[in-house]
């Protein structure tokens, strides 16, 4: 454990909530908390085929075991792994492009002969095996990984290791509750890979989950994690972060939790039916105009705010799943996607988590719209509804995501991108002048120096880290763009002087 690590937290355990992260003294948001090396980094389940190297699509066997998948430039991998292979005579060539969930369980074994304390620190992370036991995920385990492997002779022992059906599930226990993703990672020679992977972080993953965290994630090229604090923490204040996704409703959240966790989240957030003001599962009253149904999850009961009518669950249950249903069949469109918006902000609210999902997949499609047409050809009416999309997303998100977000600031690179190139097609046909496009710009350099201020702690190699790069290079231009237009605008008031003074002088001569 690094000393960086332990001046800033302590580990502490309870009955409820098992270990878990304390901040030892305050914390500034933005502050490195950890940086933290995987012990295990694998494919993600039910992931396609993928080099065992660099996890880029495979194409080929490794020439030494001949039983892993490889890509045309990976000429090997893990040594530990691939000895362990060519041992296992038994096992067909086939066996792993047959049964490739197979992979990071057997990594996670490895971790025995390879590293004996790393595959301590395996055996002490959380896998509620017993919450697990009989349940979908663990018969899809039980199927998918412990039968194929203990059909095998090369997964019954390594070394002095038995391996048995429990010790299988518990490590897919581990896997499942534990791993962190990793997205633009790269392999030994910097090569970027287009899989995701999953990788078990055991210092990080002891942070508590709370649906408004106060820390955030970002994993570098060569899949080390690093954790920063996004908003300042208190001495004596835990370490949270958000196991599901910001943007669920306070139903999808728990479900998710309860499946892939194993526990029932009970902040701030899941405790208030109104989510904060922000209304992601509230439903619009029949009764009222005005009114919203607030999901109240300990009855459960759906009771309107305003007049107090109480919707019945048949009705919720029917407007809930054919939102739903129109929100993932609906071909990505903007026409079709604007017609589901807007008939769904009727029966659920324009707020809805399902009917936010459908927004942004339409501010996807206008930002795809926008990139295929040359800057001067760009529809206004796109970029006005582009900029609509990010101003109401931005309010949900400061609410839900506050401080140092990744969310925010792609929403807010988005809404600075919009609102330059509308201003300068609408000064351009005299819709404002020339004071309004200043200020207008003014407001989009602070927008983008907030986003870059948001996405810098992104890895290069990751899909942020390439957009703070861009952003940065656009911040020097808008700059060169203000000093433009404040040129201009000196122009216009020389010449609106020069213009004043004849016409005076024009009224003198004339008397």
């Amino acid at each position: 454990m690094d000393s960086h690590f332990e001046e800033l937290c302590e580990i502490q355990q309870n009955d409820d909530l098992g270990r878990f992260l304390v901040a030892k003294r305050p914390i500034k948001a933005g502050e490195l908390i950890l940086a933290e090396e995987p012990i295990v980094v694998g494919p993600y389940w039910d992931a396609d085929i993928s080099c065992l190297n660099c996890l880029r699509a495979a194409n080929r066997t490794c020439k030494k075991c001949h039983k892993a998948p490889l890509c045309r430039d990976c000429l090997q991998h893990d040594q530990v792994e691939c000895e362990f292979y060519e041992r296992s005579t038994s096992l067909g060539k086939n066996f792993l492009f047959d049964h490739f969930n197979i992979v990071t369980p057997v990594r996670c074994l490895l971790l025995y002969r390879r590293d004996r304390s790393k595959w301590e620190q395996l055996m002490a992370m959380q896998s509620h095996c017993d919450s697990r036991r009989g349940t979908e995920i663990w018969d899809i385990h039980e199927q998918y990984v412990v039968q194929p492997m203990l059909h095998e002779e090369a997964f019954r022992m390594i070394d002095d290791l038995v391996i048995s059906a429990e010790l299988l599930q518990r490590i897919c226990g581990v896997l499942d509750v534990n791993t962190f993703e990793i997205r633009g990672n790269m392999d030994s020679q910097g090569v970027q890979m287009n899989n995701l992977a999953r990788g078990l972080y055991p210092q990080t993953s002891l942070m508590t989950h709370n649906c408004r965290t106060n820390t955030l994630i970002a994993v570098d090229g060569m899949s080390k994690l690093r954790l920063y604090a996004s908003l300042n923490i208190m001495a004596g204040e835990l370490l949270y972060y958000n196991y599901t996704r910001v943007l669920f409703s306070t139903f999808e959240r728990q479900t998710h939790l309860r499946k892939g966790k194993y526990f029932i989240c009970t902040c701030e957030r899941c405790r208030d039916p109104t989510e904060c003001g922000t209304h992601l599962s509230s439903i619009k009253c029949t009764e009222c105009t005005d009114g919203l149904c607030l999901f109240y999850d300990e009855s459960p009961r759906w009771e309107c705010n305003s007049c107090g009518h109480q919707l019945q669950r048949e009705y919720v249950n029917h407007v809930m799943c054919e939102a739903r249903e129109d929100v993932s069949s609906c071909s990505l469109d903007i026409r079709n996607l604007e017609k589901v918006i807007g008939k769904h902000s009727k029966t659920l609210n324009p707020q809805h988590a399902l009917v936010l999902e459908a927004k942004q997949n339409l501010a996807g499609e206008l930002r795809s719209m926008c990139m295929s047409y040359e800057p001067q050809n760009m529809p206004r009416n796109a970029l006005r509804r582009k900029l609509e999309l990010c101003e109401e997303m931005l309010q949900i998100l400061r609410v839900l995501d506050p401080g140092i977000s990744r969310l925010t600031g792609i929403a807010l690179y988005e809404y600075h991108a919009a609102l330059v190139e509308l201003s300068r097609r609408n000064h351009g046909t005299g819709e404002i002048k020339t004071p309004e496009l200043q200020g207008n710009l003014h407001t989009a350099e602070s927008v983008l120096k907030e986003a870059i201020g948001m996405l810098v702690f992104e890895h290069p190699t990751t899909p942020e880290g390439q957009l703070t790069k861009k952003a940065m290079c656009e911040l020097k231009e808008l700059r060169e763009y203000i000093q433009n237009v404040q040129a201009l605008a000196e122009d216009e008031k020389t010449d609106r002087q020069f213009r004043g003074k004849r016409a005076a002088n024009g009224k003198k001569f004339v008397k």
